[in-house]
């Protein structure tokens, strides 16, 4: 019941423009999260402000649910123009959590900065 708060509160964040997602250029499609089991990866705009306003979101969903989110078990990934080593440093500082690095596996789904078929094939 707790994740269709965060369901909920990620709609919302989104709908008033205060949680930028990932836009998917070929569908058009805005993809916030994914999650599994007690899991969840966040997709957004890089900017201070969507990292902010994502962490406000957060701890509203900490005070609604009573779960505690642990950001210094969280990683943040940079992917993009944007997104320098020095900038996903200063980003993740800001954030309090740890910086990530590629390639990594999640729920056994190998993640790369680069995702097409043929590249998944050649990192088993």
């Amino acid at each position: 019941m707790a994740v269709e708060g965060l369901n909920i509160l990620t709609k919302h964040a989104r709908q008033v423009n205060l949680f930028k997602g990932l836009e998917i250029e070929v569908d058009k499609i805005t993809i916030s999260y994914l999650q599994y089991a007690d899991d969840t990866i966040f997709f957004g705009e890089w900017s201070k402000k969507n990292a902010g306003n994502l962490i406000n979101l957060l701890k509203c969903f900490e005070i609604y649910s009573g779960l505690k989110v642990n950001f210094t078990k969280s990683c943040l990934y940079g992917v993009g123009v944007n997104a320098n080593a020095n900038a996903i440093e200063s980003m993740a500082s800001y954030m309090r959590c740890r910086v990530g690095n590629f390639p990594f596996t999640c729920i056994g789904v190998p993640i790369s900065q680069k995702m097409n078929k043929l590249e998944i094939g050649k990192m088993s």
